[in-house]
């Protein structure tokens, strides 16, 4: 299957966006209404970058969802922290050669996108051993939030040694 990725620029962009947002609303918290969702998606447009992620029939399949802030988690769209919200794949195309690919391409264009960009964070459950396992071997914990879904980890990396570690298989 070819993948295609697109930041979300146009209204047909963000209508795309929530409406996989509202069919997969569960994939991103069990206990999320059809109202939180539409509310979340109300919020979290104006203030966050939305990369689409399409499947080789331009069906959309999932998002991923980011900001950037200064070091005092103030928005600013040349901030020093990639903060990456959220990213939702339909069940049926999760895989790990997508995750990676999916990764990289995320990383990557965040690179050409912001060249200030100096950390990258992001959350997972605090009870997900596999997430943890994961994401831990290319960022480290530097803190607990409550979420959605429970306590959440914050991790964080440099952003050069992430895009070393992701583009790594390039070389």
């Amino acid at each position: 299957m070819t993948i295609h990725y697109r930041l979300c620029r146009t209204d047909e962009d963000f209508v795309r966006f929530t409406l996989f947002f509202i069919r997969h609303r569960k994939d991103f918290s069990a206990d999320f209404s059809l109202s939180d969702t539409l509310m979340h998606a109300l919020e979290t447009i104006p203030s966050s970058h939305i990369l689409l992620i399409a499947g080789s029939s331009d069906e959309t399949i999932g998002w991923g969802m980011y900001r950037y802030v200064t070091a005092d988690y103030e928005p600013h769209p040349e901030g020093e922290i990639v903060f990456v919200d959220s990213v939702v794949i339909g069940e049926k195309y999760r895989s790990s050669r997508l995750f990676v690919s999916g990764f990289r391409q995320l990383a990557n264009h965040i690179a050409a996108e912001n060249r200030h960009v100096r950390t990258f964070q992001f959350f997972a459950l605090q009870d997900n051993p596999y997430l943890t396992r994961l994401y831990s071997k290319f960022a480290a914990i530097i803190g607990q939030r409550e979420g959605y879904h429970g306590v959440e980890n914050i991790f964080s990396t440099e952003f050069h040694n992430l895009l070393k570690y992701i583009n790594y298989s390039d070389n």
